[in-house]
């Protein structure tokens, strides 16, 4: 869009876009840890153990620093009970369920196929899924590369209208920007896939993007 101010001056109001991207840097698995049986006690004690196994299997693996588990984290234990109905209307004992999540973040990526796959054996525990994210550090760096990419799209865009028109100075004259979004492909998306046993699973996340619109006034002049 464009508009005279003065006679040799031409406003232009533009937007400049980028986008940047990198691969993921962590991925946290979910396990959810089920059980269902007639006996309340019963359920809880498999719960119970099952929760103590994929724990210990973590913490074993647990490194805030060096990985390959950077952290996790558990819910408590949740059992209920319900009385389901037959197909001819006739109420049946009760059945207790139970369950409990636990998330665990990774590092590296072939440890963490291997733990899933291993994790995936075990009695009463599945794999919920997979999300992917980048550090702090990462995103921030990608911003700042969107940023100044965005500025040099909405320069460039302005220098040919301006040229177009007979122009040639083109100075900003304001700034402003509507959306730094972050747009990761995955990150918080869970992504739910099987595991054979014996086999690692295979992973190839999309990479996370960061995306920066900004609008810009400039003054074109001759």
């Amino acid at each position: 869009m464009a508009h005279h101010s003065e006679q040799s001056t031409v406003v232009l109001s533009l937007r400049g876009e980028a986008v940047a991207e990198s691969a993921p840097e962590r991925a946290t698995a979910t396990l959810v840890i089920a059980v269902d049986g007639p006996d309340r006690s019963e359920v809880r004690a498999r719960s119970t153990r099952a929760i103590a196994e994929c724990i210990d299997s973590v913490t074993r693996l647990h490194d805030t620093v060096a990985g390959p588990v950077v952290d996790w984290t558990s819910d408590d234990l949740q059992v209920w009970a319900e009385r389901p109905w037959s197909n001819d209307g006739t109420q049946l004992p009760l059945v207790f369920h139970s369950r409990a999540t636990l998330a665990v973040t990774f590092t590296d990526f072939i440890r963490l196929s291997l733990w899933l796959d291993e994790t995936a054996d075990r009695n009463d525990v599945s794999v919920g899924g997979v999300a992917w994210a980048i550090t702090d550090l990462t995103r921030r760096e990608l911003e700042a590369r969107a940023q100044r990419d965005a500025v040099a799209h909405a320069l460039d865009k302005a220098s040919v209208y301006a040229s177009s028109l007979g122009l040639v100075t083109v100075t900003p004259v304001t700034l402003s920007e509507p959306s730094a979004a972050a747009r990761p492909f995955g990150q918080d998306d869970t992504r739910m896939f099987a595991t054979a046993a014996g086999t690692p699973s295979d992973f190839a996340p999309s990479p996370i993007r960061v995306s920066v619109e900004i609008d810009v006034t400039f003054a074109a002049t001759p």
